[in-house]
């Protein structure tokens, strides 16, 4: 063998060198690709988050120029003034406001010392609660208590990360 020609074994790399770099960058990929779906929910339910505090906001306003009072009738038309936009949901549907009173009664919202509005009440789609005469539980899956004071109301948001979201109003 000349100086100039390659020794046969130190030239290239070996099978088991390339299966190991094919291997770490698969793990990385599949890290990301398992990431990215959690990460896209957080930041939609980041945004959720913030159109409620947007709406309570405007009911906030609302009653401030209303003595007090809750709107009546069409909750959506009455605090259009209040919003500074429309209320939407990060997948591009509007938001459908149910406006529940907390009365214990009710098949929608059964609310009170025992019972609260769970999980399971909200139905597929872009509804926000906005549950009158309540306020948050604090637990994650019962969302709401009554509260004696009939100008008090909670606003609530079932996460597409799980469990409930509750705004005091």
């Amino acid at each position: 063998m000349k100086k100039g020609d390659l020794d046969s074994k130190g030239a290239g790399f070996t099978i088991i060198e390339v299966s190991l770099v094919l291997a770490i960058a698969g793990l990385i990929f599949l890290m990301v690709f398992i990431a990215l779906p959690a990460l896209q929910r957080s930041s939609r339910d980041t945004q959720r988050k913030e159109d409620i505090s947007a709406l309570v906001s405007a009911i906030k306003k609302y009653q401030s120029n209303n003595r007090g009072a809750l709107p009546t009738g069409d909750w959506k038309a009455a605090l259009t003034e209040y919003l500074s936009d429309d209320l939407e949901d990060p997948n591009g549907e509007a938001y459908t406001l149910v406006v529940e009173k907390c009365a214990g009664t009710s098949a929608e919202a059964a609310c009170g010392d025992k019972y609260g509005i769970s999980e399971m009440v909200f139905p597929n789609g872009y509804q926000l609660y906005i549950v009158t005469q309540a306020k948050c539980s604090g637990d994650e899956t019962t969302g709401v208590t009554a509260s004696s004071n009939p100008r008090k109301y909670a606003v609530l948001y079932k996460l597409e990360g799980g469990g409930l979201y509750c705004e005091n109003g």
